[in-house]
């Protein structure tokens, strides 16, 4: 395997020549490891996950690989658009609008098709009349797709884009478990709570790490649910929780002196950020609330598919702002921290394909102190490439060069192989084991 440690253009481990044996591997790792240990010690820290991230491909008994995550948006979006219940509507778009989704801009997609639609809904809706609007989801559920308005074809395929994205990331089939048997995605959960668990061993004087990510999915709250993580993640209340920013600014303490007003943040703490929503957010009136964006526990798609509104990207909230909230308060979030001096950004499965998210990364290089690490594989043509071709030393990337003919092959900037072999261990002994055996220590005693 051919390792790589870029800090501009130059590739600090040693030469190909020199990565023949396995000892050298092992040492290549242990010095990515010590610059990655540094790194997670800087005062102000960031991680940003992209769709990478909840992908995981499980080898089956007859050797072939089967996908128990979300798939990443290319192979996705291929799917949909390939589907026979989408081959009327991928007819209209090309006869009608002269959208052909299968062309470069949409192909890879969906987030850019639906964007599209959006605004197109948006401009056609300005030439019909209140009740007009209002009769457009009654008319989809009971005409063919043939004998509706124009408008209402549009609408009729935002509903069924949205719907295949919601089955995808909800992805039900794998997330239930059956009778005595864990989930199907066990590993993928797996995987996220070491993840979390080994950033939990960071210095705890230090400010909580902030964990922005692009996936709509629940794989890192059902994470941190099961390891016991606090988190904070924009909604506020019991029984009915509502989006609301300023709980950013807050943070969980425990107060470390009954005779005065010490508090200290607690260590099991993170603040996570789903800069483009999520399948378990939803548009809601609230009373008192400012912003009618609620979140639902345990969301299955019977209970979703029949909501006028879900807020994944780039479902609006309003149909003349795309980019309004919830979207803008988590995008100025994301601003704020990588304004901060002496911040690091570390990118795991995203291909810097948002550019609203570039320019906001690309803007954070005006501060000397920013450094960003993409874990990830450069190439002629893809973005991480033309990051490495600037030559600027604040710009680390960490990876594997993936072998020709191995397509299931798991290079290092996976998330997987990030999580176990690059993203350091700080602790003397596994901690999952440490705290089963005390558990069950107590259960024996308790009988």
């Amino acid at each position: 395997m051919e390792i790589f440690f870029y800090k501009g253009n130059e590739n600090v481990l040693e030469s190909k020549k020199e990565q023949t044996s396995e000892k050298s591997n092992e040492t290549d790792l242990k010095k990515i490891q010590d610059s990655f240990l540094k790194a997670l010690d800087n005062k102000n820290l960031s991680f940003l996950l992209g769709s990478g991230c909840s992908s995981f491909k499980l080898e089956t008994a007859e050797g072939k690989f089967k996908e128990i995550g979300i798939p990443v948006m290319a192979p996705m979006a291929s799917e949909f658009y390939g589907s026979k219940e989408f081959k009327e509507e991928k007819e209209w778009l090309k006869s009608t609008l002269s959208i052909e989704v299968d062309g470069d801009i949409f192909f890879k997609n969906l987030e850019v098709f639906l964007s599209t639609l959006h605004s197109l809904s948006f401009y056609l809706q300005k030439t019909l009349s209140e009740e007009e609007i209002d009769q457009i989801p009654l008319s989809i559920q009971e005409k063919s797709f043939a004998d509706l308005t124009k408008c209402e074809k549009v609408e009729s395929i935002i509903l069924k884009a949205r719907n295949y994205l919601l089955q995808k990331c909800l992805n039900e089939d794998n997330a239930k478990p059956e009778k005595d048997k864990p989930p199907v995605d066990q590993p993928l959960i797996e995987l996220y709570k070491q993840f979390y668990r080994k950033l939990l061993t960071r210095n705890p004087t230090l400010p909580r790490l902030n964990i922005f990510t692009t996936n709509y999915d629940l794989f890192s709250e059902r994470a941190m649910d099961l390891l016991g993580i606090h988190y904070v993640n924009g909604f506020t209340g019991g029984i009915s929780k509502f989006f609301n920013p300023a709980i950013f600014n807050y943070a969980l303490a425990e107060k470390m002196d009954l005779s005065q007003s010490k508090w200290s943040v607690i260590d099991n703490f993170f603040y996570l950020y789903k800069i483009h929503g999520s399948v378990n957010w939803i548009q809601a009136e609230g009373e008192n609330k400012l912003f009618n964006v609620k979140e639902i526990q345990e969301p299955t798609f019977e209970d979703l598919e029949d909501e006028s509104t879900i807020m994944i990207h780039p479902t609006p909230l309003k149909y003349n702002a795309s980019l309004g909230s919830p979207y803008s308060d988590l995008f100025r979030e994301f601003q704020k921290k990588l304004m901060q001096n002496n911040n690091i950004l570390v990118t795991i499965g995203y291909s810097f394909s948002d550019e609203h998210i570039n320019n906001l990364i690309f803007q954070a290089f005006t501060i000397p102190s920013f450094r960003l690490i993409v874990i990830g594989e450069p190439t002629e043509k893809n973005a991480i490439g033309k990051l490495m071709a600037l030559n600027d030393s604040r710009i680390w990337i960490i990876g594997e060069k993936w072998p020709e003919g191995k397509s299931d092959y798991v290079p290092l900037h996976f998330f997987k192989r990030f999580v176990e072999q690059v993203l350091p261990d700080l602790t003397a002994e596994d901690l999952d084991k440490k705290m089963e055996k005390t558990i069950q220590n107590l259960k024996d005693l308790l009988k």
